[in-house]
């Protein structure tokens, strides 16, 4: 903030509180009716940290007294700038402090007011009173300076209403929001002007455009308290400081208590650009999935982890920040490392990835080096695991079994109990006829997709879906509330995605 601004600014400012903040008897005076005491506490504020400098500057203090006896005269407010901005020239530290205070005041929409009275001014007598624009100034001038609003709807002929809306566009927009007439937009225009966050939102944009809490409180039927208080609230908490028990009730009601998972089967090296991925995260976040599970992720030989890229490019989308764990399984081709990858948009507790090569039953061994990549996250207050895998295409089934139940032994080894949801998903490469599906029911696992539709699911190949080995399994008290395929575009993969809604 430069110099003179600033000095303009407190001068201006402190005048009406003159009389209280220069007194020094025992008995001061203490704002009456008509005093803003929010206001009166930022201008204390000030003079707390400019009376220092009275009792150093002698010609400080006698003009800002002489210009408490003389309020409307000119040179006595031109001294009392004059001393003050000596006074800031030769004290940095005064100036920031200074600044920063006036800044928060500003965003707290306190500020220079307008004078009282030049509520009677009449400025457009000079002008061309016929300019429709100009009256429209001078009908927010009176509102802000505190003028009824009935009474300037009066004098110009038109309704409270619109009044408020000149004034909302012009802090809005400045004067291109009301050059035009009856077609003066309001941003709520095309909301629900019943929905009260809205409204307690407009009331604070209104207090840091500069209209003075007096005439928001006119407008809104409230007190100018209930402002202050609304606009700190959403300072110190945004929209959710604002939001009343009620609110959240009805957020709750319209938005149930429900989880979104997908996964999908990158397909290793196919097409890993950039357009693809936009259209596999354009997808996704169609849905805004909690949790995403990936298969064929590819991280090294000069490509980008594959999943990131996607989490990035949804992030971007969503608003929501999802991060990602990945899992190296084996290298691809002999030269791109091939993995799997957990992603969320809530922060990952204890991320594991679990060896589904050693330690199987019976000895028995998989055709690739295979991993599952786990992690824990916090939903509504509850614990909810996760797992990617991608399990072995060997021909014997049982390989699969094996792994499948060194997984579910290893995660609540890892995770112990208190778990309220686990889910396990991604390519198991086998029928849900098979003993790994069976393995995973017999544990309380539920198929999801099977959960809502009694036939269908096949998710390979994406060209000629022939067979169904992708699944979401979820165990805990919960209900599958939908699932269904997405991602079905060949040149998005191989596979086709999953996708599931449990509540």
């Amino acid at each position: 903030m430069d110099i003179k601004t600033l000095i303009y600014g407190i001068t201006s400012y402190l005048m009406p509180f003159m009389p209280y903040l220069l007194q020094t008897g025992p008995e001061k005076a203490v704002p009456g009716e008509g005093i803003d005491i929010h206001a009166f506490m930022w201008a204390k504020d000030i003079m707390e940290r400019l009376r220092p400098k009275l009792k150093q500057r002698q010609s400080l203090k006698d003009a800002m007294a002489e210009a408490l006896e003389n309020p409307f005269d000119d040179d006595a407010r031109a001294a009392f700038r004059h001393q003050l901005r000596k006074i800031l020239e030769s004290d940095d530290a005064l100036t920031k402090d200074l600044s920063e205070m006036w800044i928060t005041m500003s965003g707290q929409g306190l500020g220079v007011d307008l004078d009282k009275e030049l509520g009677s001014t009449k400025w457009l007598d000079i002008l061309n009173r016929n300019d429709d624009v100009l009256k429209r100034l001078e009908m927010v001038r009176l509102l802000r300076t505190g003028m009824p609003s009935e009474k300037i709807a009066a004098e110009f002929h038109t309704d409270v209403q619109y009044l408020y809306r000149v004034h909302s566009a012009f802090s809005q927009c400045g004067v291109f929001g009301i050059l035009s007439g009856s077609n003066i937009r309001h941003w709520l225009d095309n909301m629900n002007k019943d929905d009260t966050v809205l409204r307690r939102i407009e009331m604070i944009r209104l207090l840091r455009s500069g209209t003075p809490a007096e005439t928001i409180a006119k407008e809104y039927h409230c007190i100018k308290e209930y402002i202050y208080r609304i606009n700190d609230r959403f300072t110190k908490n945004g929209t959710i400081g604002i939001l009343t028990e009620d609110d959240v009730v009805k957020y709750r009601t319209l938005n149930p208590k429900i989880v979104r998972i997908c996964s999908f089967n990158l397909q290793g090296t196919h097409n890993n650009d950039i357009h693809r991925f936009k259209r596999i995260a354009a997808e996704l976040s169609t849905n805004d999935p909690e949790i995403c599970v990936y298969q064929e992720v590819i991280s090294g030989a000069g490509i980008e982890e594959t999943s990131a890229q996607i989490a990035a490019l949804m992030t971007k989308t969503t608003g929501y920040y999802y991060r990602t764990h990945y899992g190296y399984c084996h290298q691809f081709m002999e030269k791109y490392p091939e993995g799997i990858a957990v992603s969320s948009r809530y922060a990952l507790k204890n991320p594991q990835t679990i060896d589904l090569n050693k330690g199987l039953l019976n000895g028995l061994r998989p055709l690739m080096e295979r991993f599952a990549a786990a992690a824990e996250i916090e939903i509504y207050g509850r614990r909810f695991l996760f797992a990617s895998v991608h399990l072995d295409h060997s021909e014997d089934p049982m390989v699969r079994y094996a792994q499948a139940e060194k997984l579910v032994k290893s995660l609540d080894t890892l995770y112990g109990t208190g778990v309220y949801c686990t889910i396990i998903a991604g390519d198991f490469n086998d029928i849900e006829t098979s003993p790994v599906i069976e393995y995973l029911k017999e544990q309380g696992y539920t198929d999801t997709y099977r959960a809502c539709h009694k036939t269908g699911g096949n998710t390979f190949s994406s060209t000629d879906p022939h067979t169904r080995i992708d699944y979401i399994m979820a165990k805990g008290d919960v209900r599958v509330h939908w699932a269904e395929l997405i991602l079905k575009g060949p040149s998005l993969s191989d596979h086709i995605g999953v996708y599931a809604v449990i509540e």
